[in-house]
C-alpha cells in the first residue's frame, strides 16, 4: 500500500525538478556507465539492446555481448525515483538522443523485486499506445541489476496542476479544467487498451498521469499493474465492432505470479483512489481500474480529492455522494452523474469500460447536455429552496432558498416554478434587513448626511447675509449682534467637519442641533419668540428629520423647541428684558437688540422668508427624488426579471 499521498510505487515518470512541476532538459552527462547483456533473470533471457549498425537482424542469441553494446548510453544525473526505483537522463549514442533509464535503488535487490522491475517493463513495453511511455531496452547493468531505457518524457503531472489550480496559481481556472478533462478521456481510451490486453493497472491517480509540452498525454508507473486472464471485450459497452476480437492471452510464463503478480489478498495502490473491493484484500478488476478513474474525474471536477488520504475500511464499503456540485457548485450536473457512476461501491454498477466512461466525459466535453437529468436536478433543487422557505424567513433560509431556486432555474429555464419563487424572493421583502443590505445602505446613508451637511453649512453662513441688514435698521446690542454671527459660522464649521468624516455620528449631530437652538434663540432675542423663530425651528428640525442617520426626531425636536421655549420663559418670568407687550388688542415688538426701521426690517424679513421658502423646497424636492429613485430602481429590477424569467409572479 503507498505510504503517502502520492503512493510509494515505482513510476516511470520524469519527476519534475523545476518549481514548474516540468522535467527540465539535464545538464552535460557524465562518464559512460558501462551496460553489459543480461543474463538470465527468473528463468528467462532478458532482451539487450540491438547492435550499434543501424536495421541489423536480431537473432535470438541476443545475451551475448557484441562490440560497443556496453557504452552505448552515456548516463547523465538523476531526474525522478520512486519506492523501488530511480530514472536516469541519459544519451543514446546509438540513436543520437535522450531517453530515461530506469533501475533498481537497492544495492542488493531481492529476486521478488528484480521479478517485478523485470514484469513492469514486460507490461510497460507490450503495451504500444500512445498515451504508455514506449519502453527501448531492457538488460542488466555491470552490478547485475537489471534497468529498462524507456522514452524521456518532458511535461506536468496532472497532480501538480490540480495543485495549481486549488491554490490559485492558474490565470484560467476554466480552461484549465476543460483541458484536463480532454486528457481525462485519453486516459480512458489507455486504461481500455490495456485492459483488452489482459493487463489492470491498480494505482491510477493524478500524479501517475502526465501532459506533456505538445499535447501528449501518458498513464504512468505500470509497476503494480496485474496481468489478468484473457478478457473477452466484445460485450463492452461503447467498443466500436473494430475493436471486437478475440481475447488477448498472455504467453505462458511471460507474466506469470514467479514475476510478480500478486496473489489474491495483497493491497496495493493509493488509498485515496482504491476501489472499495481493491482495499479490502480482494482482486482487482477492470471495475476497480474504473472506480479510480471516477475519483480522479471527481478531483477534476469538484477541485479536491473524493476520499482522504486514509480510509478505513468500514467507509470504504459505503456509497459516498460523489457530486462535485456538492463542494463546487457550478460544476456540471452531467459530470455529477457520471461520477457518482463510477464510483459506485457494486462493481457492477459501475461503467461496464473505461471506453464508456471515457465516451460519458467525451459527450459532455462535445457539448452534450442531458436534458432529463438536469430537469430531475432541477425539481431536486426546487424542493430544497421550498423546504428553506419552510423554516423560517431567516436570512440564512432566505438566501439558502434563493441560491437553490436560482440553481434550478440555472439547469432549467423552462422551470416556471422556479421562476415564481425566484420573483417572489425578489421583489418580497424579508422580516429584517440582512446585515449585508444594511451596510450598504449605511454607505448610501452616509453620503446622503454628508450632502445635507454641506447644505446646512451653506445656510448657516447665509445667516451672516443679515448682519448687514441689521446693522442698517439700527443696533443697541453689538455684543449679541457679533455672537450671532460667531455661532453661525461656528455652525458652519461643525457642519463641515460632519460631512466630510468617514462616519457621521450621533453625538456629532446633537451637538450641531445645540449650536442651531443657540443661533434660534439669538434670533429669538431679536425679533420675539412669535414671528422668525418658530420657522427657523420647524425647518430645522424638516432637515434632521429627512435623513435617518441624523439622529432621533423627538430629541432633536426638544432641543430645538427649547430654542424658543427658553428665552419665551424667561420673559415672562422677567428674568429677561420682554420683546414684545400687548397694547389696546395689538403686540407691539420691542426688540433689546435692533430698532426696526421700515425699509430695512421689511427687506430682511422678505430675504428670511425667501432663504426659509428655498431651503424648504430643496429639502423636500431631495427626499423626493431619493424616494423617486429607489422605486424606478425596483421597478427596473422587475421588469429584468420578467424579461429573463418564463412567467413571474403576482
Amino acid at each position: 500500500m503507498a505510504d503517502d499521498e502520492e503512493g510509494t510505487t515505482d513510476t516511470i515518470r520524469v519527476a519534475p525538478t523545476s518549481d514548474a512541476g516540468r522535467a527540465d532538459t539535464a545538464r552535460p552527462v557524465g562518464t559512460p556507465v558501462p551496460l553489459p547483456p543480461p543474463p538470465s533473470v527468473g528463468g528467462g533471457q532478458l532482451a539487450t539492446s540491438p547492435p550499434t549498425r543501424p536495421m541489423r537482424k536480431r537473432h535470438d542469441s541476443l545475451a551475448t555481448p557484441r562490440p560497443g553494446d556496453a557504452a552505448r548510453y552515456t548516463v547523465g544525473d538523476m531526474i525522478g525515483q520512486g519506492g523501488m526505483g530511480e530514472v536516469l537522463l541519459a544519451y543514446d549514442e546509438q540513436i543520437g538522443r535522450e531517453v530515461a533509464i530506469k533501475r533498481i535503488r537497492a544495492d542488493q535487490p531481492s529476486a521478488e523485486e528484480r521479478a517485478r522491475f523485470v514484469r513492469e517493463a514486460r507490461v510497460q513495453g507490450r503495451l504500444e499506445h500512445p498515451a504508455v511511455v514506449p519502453v527501448y531496452d531492457l538488460a542488466v547493468d555491470g552490478d547485475g541489476k537489471p534497468y529498462f531505457v524507456m522514452k524521456r518524457l518532458s511535461g506536468t503531472d496532472m497532480h501538480e496542476l490540480l495543485k495549481r489550480m486549488r491554490s490559485g496559481e492558474e490565470g484560467n481556472e476554466g480552461a484549465r479544467r476543460r483541458q484536463l478533462l480532454r486528457a481525462f478521456a485519453d486516459v480512458c481510451l489507455a486504461v481500455e487498451f490495456a485492459h483488452q490486453r489482459g493487463v489492470i493497472h491498480r494505482d491510477l491517480k493524478p500524479a501517475n498521469i502526465m501532459l506533456g509540452d505538445f499535447g501528449e498525454v501518458y498513464v504512468l508507473d505500470w509497476g503494480v499493474a496485474r496481468a489478468s486472464a484473457a478478457l473477452d471485450v466484445s460485450w463492452q459497452e461503447g467498443a466500436p465492432a473494430s475493436v471486437r476480437r478475440a481475447p488477448v492471452t498472455p504467453r505462458t510464463g511471460d507474466l506469470s505470479i514467479e514475476a510478480g503478480e500478486t496473489q489474491a489478498g495483497t493491497v496495493l495502490g493509493t488509498p485515496a483512489y482504491m476501489a472499495p473491493e481493491q482495499l479490502v484484500g480482494e482482486r482487482a478488476e477492470t471495475s476497480s481500474d474504473i472506480y479510480a478513474l471516477g475519483c480522479i474525474l471527481f478531483e477534476i471536477a469538484a477541485g479536491e480529492a473524493l476520499h482522504p488520504r486514509t480510509r478505513s475500511l468500514g467507509s470504504a464499503l459505503e456509497d459516498v455522494d460523489a457530486r462535485p456540485s456538492v463542494r463546487k457548485p457550478d460544476s456540471p450536473p452531467e459530470l455529477d452523474a457520471i461520477c457518482q457512476r463510477a464510483v459506485r461501491v457494486e462493481a457492477k454498477a459501475r461503467y461496464a469500460s473505461a471506453r464508456a466512461l471515457g465516451a460519458a466525459v467525451q459527450a459532455f466535453l462535445d457539448g452534450d447536455r442531458d436534458l432529463e437529468v438536469r430537469r430531475e436536478l432541477a425539481q431536486v433543487h426546487i424542493a430544497e429552496a421550498r423546504e428553506a422557505l419552510r423554516r423560517g424567513e431567516a436570512e440564512t433560509d432566505r438566501r439558502a432558498a434563493m441560491r437553490a431556486a436560482v440553481r434550478a432555474l440555472a439547469l432549467d429555464p423552462t422551470a416556471t416554478e422556479a421562476a415564481d419563487l425566484v420573483t417572489a424572493l425578489v421583489l418580497r421583502p424579508p422580516p429584517s434587513v440582512p446585515d449585508e443590505v444594511e451596510r450598504s445602505l449605511a454607505s448610501i446613508d452616509t453620503d446622503t448626511a454628508r450632502s445635507h451637511g454641506r447644505l446646512a453649512a451653506g445656510s448657516m453662513l447665509g445667516y451672516l447675509a443679515f448682519v448687514p441688514l441689521l446693522l442698517w435698521t439700527g443696533v443697541r446690542d453689538v455684543g449679541i449682534v457679533a455672537l450671532f454671527a460667531a455661532v453661525a459660522v461656528a455652525n458652519a464649521a461643525l457642519l463641515l467637519v460632519l460631512s466630510r468624516s468617514p462616519r457621521i455620528t450621533r453625538r456629532g449631530v446633537y451637538l450641531s442641533a445645540v449650536v442651531n437652538a443657540v443661533v434660534i434663540g439669538i434670533v429669538c432675542r431679536m425679533v420675539g419668540p412669535f414671528i422668525i423663530a418658530p420657522t427657523l425651528v420647524i425647518s430645522t428640525l424638516m432637515a434632521y428629520a429627512s435623513h435617518p442617520q441624523l439622529g432621533r426626531v423627538p430629541l432633536l425636536a426638544a432641543i430645538l423647541g427649547m430654542s424658543v421655549a427658553l428665552p419665551w420663559g424667561l420673559e415672562l418670568a422677567g428674568v429677561i428684558p420682554a420683546t414684545y407687550e400687548f397694547t389696546h388688542g395689538a403686540i407691539v415688538l420691542s426688540s433689546p437688540v435692533v430698532t426696526f426701521a421700515s425699509v430695512p426690517t421689511q427687506i430682511a424679513f422678505a430675504m428670511l422668508l425667501v432663504a426659509l421658502v428655498v431651503i424648504v423646497a430643496l429639502l423636500s424636492r431631495s427626499v423626493a427624488i431619493r424616494q423617486r429613485d429607489a422605486t424606478r430602481r425596483l421597478e427596473v429590477q422587475a421588469w429584468h426579471l420578467r424579461q429573463i424569467l418564463p412567467t413571474t409572479a403576482s
